[in-house]
């Protein structure tokens, strides 16, 4: 079910299904809550699922300065502590974050441990931006908002997606684009700030002692998996999944085989 909460200066669209512990999944970029739909539809019977339209993007709306500004990627995760306050949703999640989600969780996990049970990590870093690619990012933001999203999902695409999936699966193909060219100039602009200013959180890694699982796909071209294994290494508790036949849109490339390793983790994690 779709539901929204006023934050503030923005409203915050997400969908919540199901019942019992709550599993909140963080999209990636430039998408929205619907890249995990696959998954949505296998953890409800097991869990509260609750996914979130990040700041500005899906139906979700943007701050005033946003756009301009950048949102790092603390507020989204203080807006996501707003969202589960607002909702009621007192107890630890499981946290499950994708890509940009990823570095969301990061934050989300080292300013609020004592909300977070465990985590999920699919196709992210730790690293943050080398400076040619902190440019690069700004010199995007800032030809977003002047000429619209089509040349920048037509240079993310072949990078999100493996050789196969692009050749051969025209109907994913077909679906991440359409979310990808659904999100609004403003918010892939201030998300590409954001991300621009995050910082290397690998030091840090070893204060955050929740169980993990790692999730990657095996031709991920972004967050590769021998980057995603040294993650692992710095982190307790921790679960390594390769997603093979994927490259970085995992949840969408190879649904079933991460919705079963998802399901799997919430299982352990909550005694079932």
């Amino acid at each position: 079910m779709i539901k929204s909460v006023q934050l503030d200066t923005i409203q915050l669209t997400y969908s919540d299904s199901g019942s019992g512990q709550p599993v909140v999944l963080l999209h990636g970029f430039p998408l929205d809550h619907a890249m995990w739909t696959p998954q949505i539809v296998a953890l409800s019977d097991h869990a509260r699922v609750i996914a979130p339209d990040l700041r500005g993007f899906g139906q979700s709306t943007l701050g005033p300065q946003d756009a301009e500004q950048g949102v790092e990627m603390h507020q989204y995760a203080a807006d996501i502590l707003g969202l589960l306050d607002k909702i009621g949703v007192k107890e630890p999640v499981i946290l499950c974050g994708f890509s940009m989600g990823g570095y969301i969780l990061w934050q989300f996990a080292l300013r609020y441990p004592e909300r977070v049970k465990a985590i999920v990590l699919c196709d992210t870093r730790a690293v943050a931006d080398t400076a040619e690619a902190r440019e690069g990012r700004i010199k995007t933001a800032d030809e977003v908002l002047r000429l619209g999203t089509d040349s920048l999902v037509a240079g993310m695409l072949p990078k999100m997606l493996s050789k196969a999936t692009l050749s051969q699966r025209p109907e994913v193909v077909r679906q991440v684009t359409q979310i990808m060219r659904s999100c609004q100039p403003a918010a892939v602009a201030a998300a590409l700030r954001g991300m621009a200013e995050r910082e290397d959180v690998t030091a840090k890694l070893a204060k955050i002692s929740q169980p993990a699982l790692i999730i990657v796909g095996t031709e991920d071209a972004i967050s590769p998996p021998a980057e995603m294994r040294s993650i692992s290494e710095s982190l307790s508790h921790v679960q390594f999944v390769e997603i093979p036949e994927a490259g970085h849109m995992t949840t969408m490339e190879n649904a079933g085989a991460v919705s079963e390793s998802l399901q799997r983790f919430v299982t352990e994690m909550t005694g079932g």
